[in-house]
């Protein structure tokens, strides 16, 4: 009688040893399968918020501005007119465009910059050098305030009314009139 319970005890230990086997196999492959499905969940809020985000920037990747040695042009190539102002935030000065019409580009001379500065704020100093740093502010039609660097880059900001007040020139130039048609222009 020994014999076979000797025998029937290796048998029950081996299938005592399978189950805990195919017990650890099954909550390994469900800790995988929670692991994937977070990632997963992960991946498509990191892609949702891009779209967003690249929704959000559409209309203000349609504004742009650049400056050639004598002048700055600002393109609004959105089909909605644009409040926008050109500021040197290091010297707290700034140049408020108005909205520029939809679909247009303005071209600003240097010449034009000083003169409208030195006519309201004769104190004001600044060089053509220091024009190369120049920001472009602009509101898009939802409100939401955009700023473009000299450097072309594009970031949210803030639209504070009247800021740098102290050096803010209205200009009523004849360029505003001249407006010319942008290179492009956007359905937003």
């Amino acid at each position: 009688m020994r014999r076979a319970a000797d025998t029937a005890a290796p048998e029950l230990t081996w299938a005592e040893i399978g189950r805990g086997v195919v017990a650890t196999l099954t909550m390994i492959a469900a800790v995988g399968g929670l692991f994937l499905g977070i990632r997963g969940e992960l991946r498509a809020d990191e892609e949702h918020q891009r779209v967003t985000e690249e929704s959000r920037k559409g209309f203000a990747e349609q504004i742009d501005f650049y400056r050639n040695p004598s002048a700055v042009v600002v393109m609004n190539g959105s089909s909605h007119p644009v409040n926008m102002r050109l500021s040197l935030p290091h010297k707290r000065l700034s140049w408020d465009l108005y909205a520029v019409p939809p679909c247009k580009q303005i071209t600003v001379s240097n010449r034009s910059l000083r003169g409208s500065m030195r006519a309201q704020f004769p104190s004001a100093q600044f060089t053509d050098g220091e024009l190369s740093s120049l920001w472009l502010e602009f509101r898009d039609p939802r409100g939401r305030s955009w700023i473009r660097t000299s450097g072309a880059a594009l970031d949210p900001s803030e639209w504070k009314p009247g800021a740098g007040k102290a050096g803010m020139v209205q200009l009523d130039e004849p360029w505003i009139r001249g407006a010319a048609d942008s290179p492009t222009c956007g359905a937003s």
